[in-house]
């Protein structure tokens, strides 16, 4: 076999692909001849005995179905509506035995005298069983239900057995027939196999010999090279590849040395840029004139897709910069792709940011005006902001509630109710609110009490002094009258 060594590749493959191929079209070849042999078997199963079996089978079945509907039409006497539906009925199941019969009759295969004879005592019993019907039809139609059932139950019965007898007969023999095709079909199919096998076998024999050839002749130079490559693939870029010839296996394991190398190189200055990056350089790029091809080109590429998400990601941080410091005015670049969701989370960080920046802005403008029932909407709003928004509403409800108890107690006052006080859980201002607001109240409560006690002395004092004044104006008058009367006496006197 030093011949078949020494032959290249490809005439080896030739010469082993010319040996299968040739007893591929033996084995093919004699695998159509047998395969015509079964053909025309089945198509005489297929032509003849199946269909008799099918045919002859459904008019035993449409048999039963007709015999059914004569018994049923019997006990529907006064119901002319029913007759007449079981009438149709019975013409179609009719209809469809003759159907089936004439199927059966249209098989063009030659009947032997036995299946013949067979179908002769068929077409008796149906001839007889149909007439038989026709004789309860007629009753029936005369509305004589008690002969119809004599009929059915006698020679109609009789005959209908005797037509069910024959078909299955009939049915018996074309199985029989069936049965014989099918296992002389089968015998020639263990036949064809049984040759189809030992044809295979050698084949498979010829194609392991020459196999076996070629893959020695192949593999152990290759050996080396595939476990080289699968080294790579799997990312082992270690490997020590030596070459110990120069024909096509020790051309490939030197390029494959050269792929490894440049590969290893790569890596190396992956990683270089990696360490840079990590270390904060995030300006360092690898150097991808020192790569020769294909390899500058992934390295170009590689710097450019680095420099491309460095500057999303500084833009980024240049705009949440700006947010950081109220500066809502900036938006964010319209990014293609996936790298939308950086631009939609931005956006929509600078809505969440306006819209509860928004928010603060009318509670605090109404707070400032004195409304304090404003309120923010807090189902537009999720985990923080949510809880700043309830927030802010909790401050403008206690603020507002608070707000309205002092008031309350102002009016009160101010209608001259001095027995409201302010109650309830307050804290903080509010708490010391309150307490002020009470004290006041108390304060005015005890100066309206003093002054209440000042009035009523006074009025006391009033009073007395009025009276003290009546007493002394009538011991004047009193007093007035004694003097007129002295100068009437001194004027006497004096006359």
């Amino acid at each position: 076999m030093n011949w078949f060594q020494n032959l290249p590749i490809t005439r080896k493959l030739a010469l082993a692909f010319a040996a299968t191929t040739l007893m591929t079209v033996a084995l093919g070849l004699f695998a159509l001849l047998r395969l015509g042999e079964a053909n025309q078997q089945i198509r005489e199963t297929s032509a003849n005995w199946m269909p008799a079996v099918v045919e002859l089978g459904q008019m035993l079945s449409l048999l039963n179905e007709y015999r059914t509907y004569e018994l049923a039409q019997q006990g529907k006497q006064g119901l002319p509506e029913e007759i007449a539906d079981y009438n149709e009925r019975i013409a179609d199941t009719r209809a469809q035995i003759e159907a089936a019969e004439a199927a059966y009759n249209a098989i063009g295969a030659r009947s032997s005298t036995d299946e013949l004879a067979i179908y002769a005592r068929v077409k008796a019993a149906r001839t007889g069983y149909f007439a038989s019907h026709e004789d309860i039809a007629a009753a029936i139609a005369a509305d004589d239900f008690v002969a119809a059932e004599a009929v059915s139950s006698g020679p109609s019965r009789a005959l209908r057995r005797d037509f069910a007898a024959a078909l299955k007969e009939l049915i018996e023999f074309n199985a029989q027939g069936l049965n014989r095709q099918v296992q002389a079909a089968e015998s020639a199919y263990r036949r064809t196999r049984a040759a189809l096998w030992s044809g295979m076998g050698a084949l498979a024999l010829l194609s392991a010999l020459l196999g076996w050839q070629i893959a020695r002749a192949i593999s152990r130079p290759l050996r080396k090279a595939t476990r080289v490559a699968g080294d790579i693939a799997r990312g082992r870029l270690d490997n020590v590849i030596a070459m110990h010839s120069r024909d096509e296996a020790g051309q490939l394991l030197q390029s494959m040395r050269r792929m490894q190398e440049q590969l290893q190189a790569v890596m190396a200055a992956q990683r270089e840029m990696a360490q840079r990056h990590d270390e904060g350089q995030i300006s360092f790029r690898m150097d991808e004139g020192s790569f020769p091809g294909e390899f500058g080109t992934m390295v170009g590429e590689v710097n450019a897709l680095v420099a491309q998400h460095i500057a999303v990601k500084m833009r980024t941080v240049e705009v949440m910069r700006h947010y950081a410091v109220g500066d809502l005015s900036m938006d964010m670049d319209r990014l293609p792709g996936e790298k939308a969701a950086i631009t939609e989370a931005m956006d929509m960080c600078k809505h969440n940011l306006s819209a509860i920046n928004a928010e603060i802005k009318r509670l605090a403008r109404a707070a400032a005006e004195g409304d304090f029932t404003q309120r923010g909407d807090e189902g537009r709003y999720q985990n923080d902001f949510h809880s700043m928004v309830q927030g802010l509403n909790a401050m403008m409800a206690t603020s507002d509630r608070n707000l309205s108890q002092l008031s309350a107690l102002l009016g009160a006052i101010a209608t001259g109710d001095l027995t409201v006080r302010m109650e309830g859980d307050f804290h903080g201002v509010f708490a010391r609110m309150r307490d002020d607001a009470n004290a006041t109240v108390a304060q005015l409560t005890s100066i309206v009490s003093r002054i209440q006690g000042a009035s009523t002395a006074i009025n006391t004092a009033s009073v007395e002094i009025a009276s003290g004044n009546n007493d002394l104006s009538r011991r004047t008058e009193q007093q007035a009258a004694n003097l007129e009367e002295t100068a009437a006496s001194m004027e006497e006197l004096t006359s």
